[in-house]
């Protein structure tokens, strides 16, 4: 699995660069001013950034979701989702179940987002228990409304303990909106 684009080969990246300088500083090869290196990696970040907003998704990769900037739909069909846990940083994050194969017995998922939309789109024909929250934002549950800081909305199905199949989906974001949606 190739990790060229995590976050953690970038701070990799700065803190190496940041070394060979301080090296090449104190070996007297380089005349290492920090009004230099702040610009520097101001600049390093800002067009990492831009690097990242324009790096397609590329959706579920088999247990493990893409994460980041920009919008966010991973492709769900055809695919298992016993017990998933989706996250995403900054953008619209869409994730719909209703291609997914859903099993037997209670199917866990999670969904978190940093900044933005969460939208969270549950197949008609299946039980719930559904906790939504924001930190800062708003929350909507099948028709239901909260918003300000904190709002958290619950749900479950009337027949949720005894349905055959059923999905428990904890959705929350940091300061946004989140939304679940029953698909039409």
């Amino acid at each position: 699995m190739s990790r060229w684009n995590s976050t953690e080969v970038f701070f990799a990246l700065v803190l190496i660069v940041l070394g060979v300088l301080f090296l090449l500083g104190n070996l007297r090869l380089f005349v290492f001013e920090w009004n230099l290196v702040w610009p520097a990696i101001l600049i390093l970040f800002g067009l990492w950034l831009i690097w990242r907003a324009f790096v397609p998704a590329r959706g579920y990769r088999g247990g493990e979701p893409y994460w980041g900037l920009g919008d966010y739909a991973p492709d769900l069909s055809g695919k298992s989702v016993r017990q998933e846990s989706f996250s995403h940083g900054f953008g619209d994050f869409d994730l719909d179940l209703t291609h997914a194969e859903i099993s037997d017995g209670e199917n866990v998922i999670r969904a978190s987002h940093g900044f933005g939309e969460l939208t969270v789109i549950v197949p008609r024909d299946i039980s719930v228990r559904v906790h939504a929250s924001a930190g800062l934002g708003d929350a909507t549950l099948f028709g239901q409304h909260s918003s300000g800081i904190g709002p958290t909305l619950t749900f479950q199905s009337d027949d949720y303990a005894s349905a055959t199949r059923k999905l428990n989906i904890d959705a929350s974001v940091g300061c946004g909106d989140v939304k679940i949606l029953r698909s039409q």
